[in-house]
């Protein structure tokens, strides 16, 4: 041995005991250490370590030293194996926090055995057996894989031009080898030579993150050296037992090995910033638009609420396609900030899964299990971009318990554990699988809250795909009940739609729990605990927002987003957005009329261009008339949706008569304009509440007539409690309780009042589905003579 050129037993020993950035990990975990958060001379000790302790247990025998190459050694660091003091093998150390690729190493193979050819003592003669191996701190290219896990001189042959260049740069990058007398005047090819000659002798192995984590994983003393352990797992199974017990179950000790099948990505970001973190979600199916104008690099949606800051986005279990995996890849490559981003693709076959673990841009939780080619599965990924730090990553997510026969299951949950929260993408019915079931995602985020030494706020990221909320729901107040631990919130994204919804909330996407003093968000059933928020839009559309987490999640900066062509816009006012949602959600019988149809969709579209500037005004007529001052919130508007869309349906027969208009003003005590040369201009209103009597309608229809207003006549057609007659109550002085009737004409009448008249909704509602019933013309025309007769009254 060459005094100098490897490290000493007492250097190896103050670096292992000055290691100020010693990574945190979780024990609870399948065994994917963070070796790319180490620092590069640690990692290289770490494999000097380990190999050290595969020779004295004798599990390898034909060495008997690791030793780490001197530092200064412009070589590279590394670590030589050796038998008798005499050099047997190389481990090549590549702690890198991305893909090491197969260019990379054919370099540094090169450059290794060009340095042997001056520094004999780091390599026997060539002709001699000598072992290659790499060890990568994170993962490995296919190419890169095959080439190190190959065998025989066939591989270098096929490589032959490629190692010429490489063998050259190898030289040009090294003033060592730049300079020494018996390299620096050879061809590449010449260069190439001298690795050649040892190519017949040369075995190559490479160890990756997966491999590696399961050698560290044998040695607990070298283990605890190098990553900081962070929980008591038999005390934290003990915790588990007792919920369960609590609830009637039992946790055996083959459940509490599924409580740890938990693969943790350590990510070196923040994605927090004053514990508040930016969350994006997307509702429905129509995905690639939305992803597309949300992380669209300069004016995306994302960007443009969130500036720089990292962000967080979800959208449903079943939103992408399983063939839209580039593209979305690709958009998420060019988003040039921090982000998260999770989504389930449906269904996908076992071979689809295969093909996706042979590529190289993404990674597989489970190394030990391969899916059934012939199976089906539910899938989808996650990607993980920290442009800083050079990180892109797409993990492959597989449904461990889908709750249907149809489908095959995965055994891992995937754990992002950033610096200041833990991150867990969560698939379909995972997220809904009780506490009781063995695959609980639940269980394992209880036992993650209690290794969590820093107690982190966790968040679930759970795409879904659901058209009935109970599970979702239920599922939402259990991971609440844990907030004892730590913090404990849900991000829901849902890629189907709830058509109807007995809460009365009618969107599974939204945060759980929440709070917001805005209204771009509907708040769940008091009853419901914890108190929550989801979409006001049902249908396609996504939603940014800014959780504030302290005590409680306090959402801020709520905006919701449509689609307009293809383009992701802020949606409509909530009050608009509202209404829009009840022509969907209470829509026209069979067999309404085409040219009524047609009317009702007039007005959903003048809401959904923000024509009607006053929905809230607009839909208040419909319950409360001509009343005033009445509470009514968009939770009102929703909850009396029926009678509303009761109203709107008849006044859309009145509509496609040639002489109405919508009212689209704010401020107009009607919702049709009728102007007619034979009749004038009035105005028309359909009000529809059955807990209002005939009388209460009459009355204020009476008291409205005499206000000091300027204001056309009005028709109004009523749905009331009692029967509703041919009225015609603005001169109907018994309606009148606050002072004595005045003569009709006389001069003690100081103004006349307007003209108001009520006939019965219900007389519509028997025409706009019967195609030979009369016309909105001939209806109106029949309805005048009758207003003559209340007139001559």
């Amino acid at each position: 041995m060459v005094d100098g050129v490897f490290t000493s037993e007492e250097e190896d020993e103050v670096l292992r005991n000055t290691n100020p950035e010693t990574p945190d990990v979780f024990a609870f975990d399948c065994g994917q250490l963070p070796f790319e958060r180490m620092g590069d001379a640690h990692f290289e000790l770490l494999l000097a370590d380990l190999y050290t302790a595969l020779a004295v247990d004798g599990k390898e025998d034909w060495f008997d030293q690791a030793c780490r190459l001197n530092d200064g050694a412009d070589q590279g660091r590394d670590v030589i194996l050796l038998q008798d003091s005499v050099p047997v093998g190389v481990i090549q150390c590549k702690r890198y926090n991305g893909i090491v690729n197969l260019p990379m190493v054919i370099q540094e193979i090169c450059k290794f055995f060009l340095y042997a050819t001056i520094k004999p003592h780091i390599a026997p003669a060539p002709g001699a057996d000598f072992r290659y191996y790499l060890a990568v701190s994170d993962r490995a290219a296919t190419k890169l894989f095959e080439f190190m896990q190959g065998k025989g001189r066939q591989r270098f042959e096929d490589l032959r031009e490629e190692f010429e260049d490489k063998a050259l740069a190898a030289r040009q990058a090294s003033a060592t080898l730049k300079k020494h007398a018996d390299l620096k005047d050879l061809t590449k090819a010449q260069l190439c030579d001298i690795i050649w000659a040892r190519i017949d002798n040369l075995h190559t192995v490479i160890h990756k993150k997966d491999s590696l984590s399961r050698m560290v994983a044998d040695y607990p003393t070298i283990k605890s050296t190098y990553f900081r352990l962070e929980s008591d797992t038999a005390r934290i199974v003990e915790e588990i037992k007792k919920v369960l017990q609590s609830r009637g179950a039992i946790l055996s000790d083959e459940d509490a090995e599924l409580v740890s099948a938990v693969r943790t990505e350590y990510v070196k970001l923040k994605l927090g910033s004053n514990r508040r973190f930016n969350v994006g979600l997307i509702q429905g199916d129509e995905l690639l638009p939305f992803v597309k104008g949300m992380l669209e690099p300069v004016t995306g949606t994302l960007i443009t609420n969130f500036g720089s800051r990292p962000a967080m986005l979800a959208a449903g279990a079943a939103a992408a396609e399983v063939n839209q995996w580039d593209e979305i890849n690709d958009l998420v490559k060019e988003y040039p900030h921090p982000l998260v981003f999770s989504v389930g693709c449906g269904e996908v076959s076992g071979s689809t899964l295969i093909e996706w673990i042979k590529s190289d841009e993404m990674t597989w939780l489970d190394p030990k299990w391969s899916p059934a080619p012939a199976n089906l599965y539910r899938a989808g990924w996650c990607w993980v971009k920290g442009p800083d730090e050079g990180t892109h990553d797409c993990y492959i997510l597989v449904e461990n318990e889908t709750g249907d026969q149809k489908y095959d299951h995965a055994n891992l949950s995937l754990r992002l554990a950033f610096e200041d929260v833990i991150i867990w993408p969560t698939l379909g019915n995972d997220f809904t699988n009780p506490l009781t079931n063995a695959k609980s995602q639940l269980r394992r985020i209880m036992a993650s809250q209690g290794e969590d030494k820093s107690s982190r706020p966790n968040l679930v990221l759970a795409s879904q795909n659901v058209d009935i909320l109970i599970d979702v729901l239920a599922s939402a107040s259990d991971y609440y009940g844990q907030r004892n631990q730590s913090p404990i919130g849900i991000a829901i994204a849902n890629s189907g739609r709830l058509r109807e919804c007995a809460s009365g909330v009618h969107s599974a996407t939204g945060v759980f729990p929440a709070l917001d003093a805005e209204q771009s968000t509907r708040p769940t059933p008091p009853a419901f605990q914890p108190p929550s928020r989801v979409m006001r839009r049902s249908s396609n559309g996504a939603l940014t927002l800014t959780i504030e987490w302290a005590n409680d999640l306090a959402l801020k900066a709520v905006k919701g987003h449509r689609l307009i062509g293809s383009d992701v816009k802020d949606d409509l006012p909530p009050s608009s957005l509202e209404f829009h949602e009840l022509f969907e959600r209470h829509p026209p019988i069979d067999g309404y009329l085409a040219c009524v149809k047609r009317e009702l969709d007039l007005l959903n579209v003048l809401v959904q261009n923000s024509v009607l500037a006053d929905s809230v005004g607009f839909t208040y007529r419909t319950k409360y008339g001509v009343k005033q001052y009445e509470s009514f919130s968009l939770e009102d508007l929703s909850a009396s949706g029926e009678y509303v869309m009761k109203a709107v349906q008849a006044l859309s027969y009145i509509k496609s008569h040639k002489s109405s208009q919508w009212v689209v003003e704010p401020g107009v005590d009607g919702h049709i304009k009728f102007s007619d040369p034979a009749v004038g201009e009035l105005n028309i209103m359909a009000w529809a509440n059955h807990r209002c009597h005939v009388r209460q309608m009459e009355g204020e229809l009476f008291g409205w007539a005499r206000k000091a207003i300027s204001h056309p006549g009005l028709i109004v057609f009523a749905h009331a409690a009692g029967h509703v007659k041919d009225k015609k109550p603005s001169h109907n002085s018994r309606y009148d309780y606050t002072s004595p009737p005045s003569t009709r004409g006389s001069i003690t009448e100081a103004e006349a009042p307007r003209n108001v008249y009520m006939f019965n909704l219900g007389e519509i509602e028997s025409l706009y589905d019967d195609d030979t019933a009369l016309s909105a013309e001939d209806f109106m025309d029949d309805l005048f003579k009758r207003r003559r007769r209340l007139d001559a009254e």
